[in-house]
């Protein structure tokens, strides 16, 4: 049975086709979504109706958390050009897991993650799957890592990809743990109790630019 795509993500599906996101999404990345719909001027473009098209008239808690970690995805994601972006949503659409309802199971994607800067890292997965930096296997690899981690402990991540036993261990147990239950991290079994170190999936996250 084929699926369809939901209406709003039919909608974001044709946002990140848009030749415009970049200019419209950075402008009211920090305003905020009320801003964007609350503008006549911004309505005129046609990118910003699509937006808005996402949204019910009236928003909710809800629509507010989600409007920012839309425009923040959005704008990180207009890094790359459009010919890149349409060429993504069409791999991505050839795959099980978003076939026939990519907007949908972005939007998914981001609703899950807590912070204002996850959709910006998930942003960069995306953009270095189009770029064929990573395959889909690793994207969604990398997306399930990102859902798990704390906000707080993301710029941990860099220092933790490069650590050697010596540097493992002066690490705070907490992060450590932290990054165990998201996949980055796992004990080397040594006869001495061991030390958690990185997985090949933290380094990962180097390999598509979410961390140096």
């Amino acid at each position: 049975m084929v699926k369809n795509d939901s209406p709003r993500g039919a909608e974001l599906a044709k946002v990140i086709r848009s030749g415009s996101i970049g200019d419209a999404a950075k402008e009211y990345v920090e305003l905020g979504i009320d801003a964007l719909l609350a503008s006549d001027a911004a309505k005129s473009i046609p990118v910003v109706s699509s937006i808005a098209g996402i949204f019910s008239a009236t928003l909710s808690i809800r629509d507010h958390v989600f409007g920012g970690k839309l425009l923040r995805f959005l704008s990180q994601l207009s890094e790359i050009s459009e010919s890149k972006r349409n060429e993504m949503l069409r791999k991505l659409g050839e795959n099980d897991k978003f076939a026939g309802r990519v907007g949908e199971t972005i939007i998914e994607i981001l609703e899950r993650m807590e912070s204002a800067k996850k959709p910006e890292l998930a942003a960069k997965c995306f953009a270095a799957y189009a770029s064929e930096d990573i395959s889909f296997e690793e994207l969604n690899r990398i997306l399930f890592a990102l859902e798990r981690v704390p906000s707080f402990d993301i710029d941990k991540i860099g220092k933790f990809s490069r650590a050697k036993i010596e540097d493992a261990v002066e690490m705070d147990e907490s992060v450590l743990l932290a990054f165990v239950n998201a996949g980055l991290g796992m004990n080397n079994g040594g006869f001495d109790g061991g030390a958690i170190l990185p997985t090949k999936l933290c380094q990962l996250f180097l390999k598509a630019g979410l961390v140096a």
